[in-house]
C-alpha cells in the first residue's frame, strides 16, 4: 500500500530539462561575445581609416600651401600621427584640363606597407597671384613712398587731439 506522500508528483527539472536549457543560454553567451568581438574591430577598423585620411588630407593640404604646381609624378613619405607610424605615397597624375592635377593618397602603416589602410583623392591648381583691389596683400610695394592712413603719430595717443585737451581740463 502506498502512502498519500509517495502518490504527490515529484516537482522540478529533469536531467534533460536542465541540459537543454544550459545548450540555449551558452549559445546566446557565445553570440553576444561575437557580437562584442565584431563591434571592436570594426571601431578599430573606423579608426584607422579616420586617421589615414586625416593623414591624407594633411599630405593634400601641404602640398597645396607649398605654391608649387606639381608636375606628373610619385612619390611618398613616413608620418608620425596619433602615436602610429604611417606611409603614404602620392601620384599626381593629369586630368585633361589645362592646369589641373589630381592627386592620390594612398595610407598605410610602416610595418605592412602593402595593406592599404585609406586612400583620399584631392586636385591642385597653380596658386594665383595674391591680390585685392589690384594691391598686393603683403602690403605696400619694396621702396614705395605710400604711407599707411592708420599709422598715427609716435605720441602713443590713440584719439588724437581730444585725450591731451582731456588732461589738460582736469
Amino acid at each position: 500500500m502506498r502512502t498519500e506522500v509517495e502518490m504527490r508528483p515529484v516537482s522540478g527539472f529533469t536531467l534533460i530539462e536542465v541540459v537543454v536549457a544550459l545548450a540555449v543560454v551558452s549559445l546566446g553567451i557565445i553570440a553576444a561575445f561575437n557580437l562584442i568581438i565584431q563591434i571592436s574591430s570594426g571601431f578599430v577598423q573606423m579608426k584607422e581609416r579616420t586617421l589615414a585620411s586625416w593623414i591624407a588630407s594633411n599630405e593634400i593640404a601641404r602640398l597645396r600651401l607649398s605654391g608649387e604646381f606639381p608636375g606628373v609624378s610619385q612619390f611618398d613619405g613616413d608620418v608620425e600621427f596619433a602615436g602610429g607610424n604611417y606611409r603614404w605615397q602620392a601620384t599626381i597624375s593629369e586630368t585633361g584640363v589645362e592646369d589641373l592635377r589630381r592627386i592620390d593618397i594612398d595610407v598605410a602603416f610602416v610595418d605592412d606597407p602593402d595593406r592599404i589602410v585609406g586612400r583620399s583623392v584631392g586636385f591642385i591648381t597653380p596658386q594665383p597671384a595674391a591680390r585685392l583691389g589690384g594691391v598686393a596683400w603683403a602690403g605696400p610695394a619694396a621702396g614705395s613712398d605710400q604711407q599707411d592712413p592708420d599709422a598715427g603719430d609716435d605720441d602713443g595717443s590713440q584719439f588724437g587731439d581730444d585725450t591731451s585737451s582731456r588732461e589738460d581740463d582736469q
